[in-house]
């Protein structure tokens, strides 16, 4: 039976259930956690998170795809300590976000691979956890010089390795067809990537075209973002996707992390909002459902598809 790579250690695929295809525990900019931790009260984050997480696992979420890389202050022993309390399985990440270090601007592209390919082998620096997913990402830049080497080596990383690519994507601008081009000229797998942030354009044309290319997408972002398609014109172009058979190429999440806590934070005694780790399963889900997505073909892009890019299995 297949595994996939967990913080927690390697799990059957059966039990990865209603996977999240695209989301945080812990996001830093600027790796600020490792920078200056005196800025965050440490207690108070762990426990938000621990909160957030469990309630998500007690709203029927069983796993978390976590795409967080270096340049977002990955901390995997943390999201390993949160997922154990919370009871969650969460796969971590290997690759880089769109602050491409300057060490990789001169490091030949089968170097760049080598330290993706050791964090999926061997684990994230000494902590032993593995992971099992390759970021990359490109914006509303483009594929810059620094990013396209960063693209290839997680290209010969996922040949060596078998490990699937998400990466995060700019898609007003179509930046995708651009990765996908990256990855061909490459000879990566096709259906070990999945073009993420997909959601946040109504062109069905333009993510067809992607998925011709044999690709995975990831349809998140939910609720959406100011200037980016609202939930429900995710919604719409989801059932656009699903109508036209691509079903089994999608995925859903939200691309959510719950926010650090401030050192300067003080307590007004408010009570937590619920967790938009569960937007999805409550809102967005059931209204999919009410213009006739039927609840098998949910579960397939809930529960089918994120397994079959984690193990590359059918």
């Amino acid at each position: 039976m297949p595994t996939v790579e967990t913080v927690l250690g390697p799990i059957d695929d059966s039990a990865l259930g209603f996977t999240l295809s695209h989301e945080h525990v812990l996001v830093m900019m600027g790796a600020d956690n490792r920078v200056y931790p005196w800025l965050f009260n440490w207690e108070r984050t762990r426990a938000n998170a621990v909160r957030e997480l469990s309630e998500a696992k007690a709203g029927g979420v069983d796993t978390v795809i976590d795409l967080t890389t270096p340049d977002l202050g990955r901390d995997v022993e943390f999201v390993r300590d949160v997922a154990r309390a919370a009871g969650i399985n969460v796969v971590v990440a290997t690759g880089i976000w769109r602050d491409v270090p300057r060490s990789f601007w001169d490091r030949s592209l089968d170097r760049i691979a080598d330290i993706f390919v050791r964090e999926i082998e061997v684990g994230i620096a000494d902590t032993g956890i593995k992971a099992g997913v390759i970021k990359i990402a490109n914006d509303a830049e483009g594929v810059t010089p620094q990013a396209e080497r960063v693209s290839r080596g997680a290209a010969r990383a996922s040949k060596r390795t078998g490990c699937p690519i998400s990466t995060h994507h700019w898609a007003p601008a179509e930046v995708g067809r651009r990765q996908v081009e990256i990855f061909q000229d490459e000879g990566a797998p096709m259906d070990r990537i999945c073009i993420g942030h997909s959601a946040d354009t109504t062109d069905v044309a333009y993510l067809e075209s992607l998925l011709q290319a044999g690709v995975y997408l990831s349809m998140d972002r939910y609720p959406g973002r100011e200037g980016l398609p609202d939930w429900r014109q995710r919604n719409a172009t989801v059932k656009a996707l699903v109508d036209r058979g691509w079903a089994h190429r999608l995925m859903l999440g939200h691309d959510y992390a719950p926010a650090p806590v401030s050192a300067r934070h003080r307590d007004d005694g408010s009570e937590p909002e619920r967790t938009r780790y569960l937007f999805l399963s409550t809102v967005a889900l059931p209204a999919l459902q009410a213009d006739g997505v039927s609840p098998e073909t949910i579960d397939t892009m809930m529960r089918e598809v994120p397994r079959r890019f984690l193990t590359g299995s059918s």
